[in-house]
């Protein structure tokens, strides 16, 4: 796991929620003993040793020995540190990738530190006439809670450090991959070969961070460069390999990368001597190879090299359609056709149901026929997704097993189906049908890349003719350009959902702190703009740690979302709820009035409903409901940014906490004077 990988700011806050739980402040270092965040408050103790050069630097050979062992141990580590205080050293380990959270210090007797301060204690400017002021802030522990404490920290931090590495994980190859689609459907086809392969170079230059790429194309026994960039692009224009390489030859045969970076291996295929490795991606279709991608001296993990392998697999679609173009040169206006058809559903993409349905509806109309269907893999079978021409309803729950039937057949061999007259087919088990014109039909598979998603099969012409090669041969072209879209929709459907997770709290629903800032922004820009007021009100639930400590963490939880969902219908139409950490939730409330009211009938609709719905039905909590206390404050009186206007609602949230909580109290400036 690389460091990009990790999102400090969020680390840096689920660090400072946790300190403020267990008492314990925690800073986080890499396998190094590079500090990635600083802890939020630094120990009073450790910071008058630090502030002499000799205890600097033994604090700090402290910490890089103690994380040398931590990185060997795969359990927390506590070890007495240079003022016979004790830190624990906790490895989380996260797809390989280790850092050590190492907390603040803190003592198991009084005698520890009493031992410090008499034998070391005046080399660092401590006096034993303080040891009882001392004592007043010494964090003090007993040894089973500090287990059980390590013990959730490192469960919370690895399971908070794998969710953030899969997210920017997925949300980087979601941009790799939309980049990619987006190349291809951005070119207007036809396009010249060479200008094809140039935007191919460029991408894999671009996005891989590549030296030197070329194509090469066979010419006879040879793969010969046809184009080349990137630095080394003088170098390697005049170059070829035999087309019985054996580099070559795996990757064609097993579509798969090829590396090597074994000198004498090329130095025998002739190439210059600043050339220090090769990777090899194919480009081929259905059998036609097109040529291989030749990248040089670049470095390439496994991940890029199969993205590079899916880019090629995405491209050789793209010069599949390129060589059929110019090999049909003569059924122009079928192909102007055709070219509408695809237009069809671009437009389409974000809903697949309708985008299977227009798929059905397109190809049907292409070839000029009454009857189509569309099937898709699901469960280890083969489900009916949209037709046309028979009646859906008798046929939704029909299964197929892939490899039976003719379209199980089509989705197991990959391959088209061209059937002229099903009863001189010899085709076994399959029958003309009563509802079918025709004895004719063709069906195809939807394939993105070496991966079928589908088969498209379309039967009974209109004319009632047979279908023909042309029609095979169209409804293949066709069908490249369905496959991506369905691809690409369902590619859409994830980002959507990635999206939504990365604005929403995972247990309440409401919108997380991060989307509460962006539209706090927003608000910002526009009332600026046009002279207006909103309010923002903070609140959080009164005696929430004694309801944790007497009811459990899971019944916490329980009330965290009733709240949410009790405030939730308590807004505006334009208001927003979002948890802002904790038991701590904010309202943000565009265009309320200057004096307030408006907002304090909101936040006070919120509190009164929510101490009337959460009402006693615990056992140990002692106080009758659950209630809330809020702090109102409003653009632009009480504050012109983010943190001005937080920090006069919490300070207002904070009186209201000093007057007894249950309560809603409106900033006002003359009361922090």
């Amino acid at each position: 796991m690389d460091l990009e990988f990790i999102d400090t700011r969020s680390l840096s806050t689920i660090q400072d929620s946790i300190s403020e739980i267990t008492d314990l402040s925690f800073s986080t270092y890499d396998s190094s003993g590079a500090l990635l965040t600083a802890p939020k408050k630094e120990d009073r103790l450790l910071a008058q040793i630090k502030s002499y050069a000799s205890g600097r630097e033994e604090y700090e050979r402290f910490i890089r020995d103690g994380i040398e062992k931590a990185v060997l141990r795969k359990e927390t580590s506590v070890i007495k540190g240079i003022a016979n205080q004790h830190q624990f050293f906790i490895p989380i380990d996260v797809n390989g990738f280790k850092l050590i959270l190492v907390s603040s210090p803190f003592y198991f007797i009084r005698t520890e530190f009493e031992d410090f301060l008499i034998k070391k204690g005046e080399y660092f400017g401590f006096l034993l006439s303080h040891l009882e002021s001392w004592l007043e802030t010494i964090n003090f522990k007993d040894y089973p809670s500090v287990q059980k404490i390590s013990v959730h920290v490192k469960s919370l931090f690895e399971t908070f450090l794998q969710g953030s590495y899969e997210k920017n994980l997925n949300r980087r190859r979601y941009q790799m991959a939309k980049t990619m689609i987006d190349l291809t459907f951005n070119i207007q086809l036809p396009v010249p070969v060479k200008d094809f392969y140039t935007s191919v170079l460029d991408a894999i230059l671009f996005l891989f961070n590549a030296d030197t790429v070329s194509v090469m194309v066979k010419e006879k026994n040879f793969f010969k460069t046809a184009i080349a960039s990137g630095r080394l692009q003088d170098d390697v224009r005049t170059l070829r390999m035999e087309e019985n390489n054996p580099r070559i030859i795996h990757s064609i045969e097993g579509f798969i990368p090829e590396f090597t970076n074994d000198v004498v291996e090329i130095s025998k295929l002739g190439f210059p001597e600043g050339i220090t490795s090769l990777h090899i991606f194919p480009l081929l279709c259905r059998n036609n190879t097109y040529g291989v991608v030749v990248i040089y001296n670049s470095i390439l993990s496994r991940e890029e090299s199969y993205s590079i392998l899916e880019f090629c697999k995405l491209s050789s679609l793209i010069l599949k359609n390129l060589f059929l173009q110019n090999a049909r040169e003569n059924c122009i206006d079928k192909i102007t056709a055709l070219n509408t058809a695809t237009t069809k559903l671009t437009p389409k993409l974000y809903n697949l149901d309708i985008l299977y349905e227009t798929i059905v509806d397109t190809a049907t109309e292409l070839l000029g026929s009454e009857k189509g269907s569309l099937m898709a893999p699901e469960d280890g079978s083969l489900l009916i997704k949209a037709v046309k021409g028979i009646n859906k309803w008798l046929i939704q729950d029909i299964k197929i097993k892939i490899g039976e039937g003719i379209a199980g057949k089509v989705f197991e061999d990959g391959e088209p189906l061209l059937v002229k007259d099903i009863a001189k087919a010899g085709l076994p088990s399959v029958k003309l049908r009563s509802h079918y014109k025709t004895g004719s039909f063709v069906s195809v598979p939807l394939k993105f890349a070496s991966e079928t998603i589908g088969v498209l099969s379309i039967s009974d012409k209109t004319t009632g003719e047979e279908f023909t090669e042309q029609d095979l041969d169209v409804l293949n072209y066709f069908s490249s350009h369905a496959s991506i879209a369905l691809k690409t929709s369902s590619y859409y459907n994830l980002a959507e959902k990635m999206k939504e997770l990365s604005i929403t709290d995972p247990l309440t629903g409401v919108f997380n702190k991060r989307y509460l800032q962006e539209r706090f922004e927003e608000e910002i820009h526009r009332s600026e703009r046009y002279d207006l007021v909103f309010s923002v009100a903070i609140f959080d639930i009164d005696y929430f740690k004694i309801f944790n400590d007497t009811e459990g963490h899971l019944a916490g939880d329980n009330v965290l979302k009733e709240l949410a969902r009790i405030t939730n219908g308590c807004l505006r139409a334009n208001d927003i709820i979002a948890r802002f950490g904790g038991e701590e939730f904010a309202v943000l409330m565009p265009q309320t009035d200057n004096d307030k009211k408006e907002a304090f009938v909101v936040a006070e609709r919120i509190r009164e409903n929510i101490k009337a719905s959460l009402t006693r039905k615990w056992e140990k909590f002692p106080y009758p409901s659950i209630t809330v206390s809020i702090g109102v404050a409003s653009f632009p009186d009480d504050g012109r940014s983010i943190d001005e206007l937080i920090e006069s609602a919490d300070r207002a949230l904070y009186k209201a906490k000093a007057m007894g909580r249950d309560r809603t109290v409106i900033f006002k400036k003359e009361n922090y004077m």
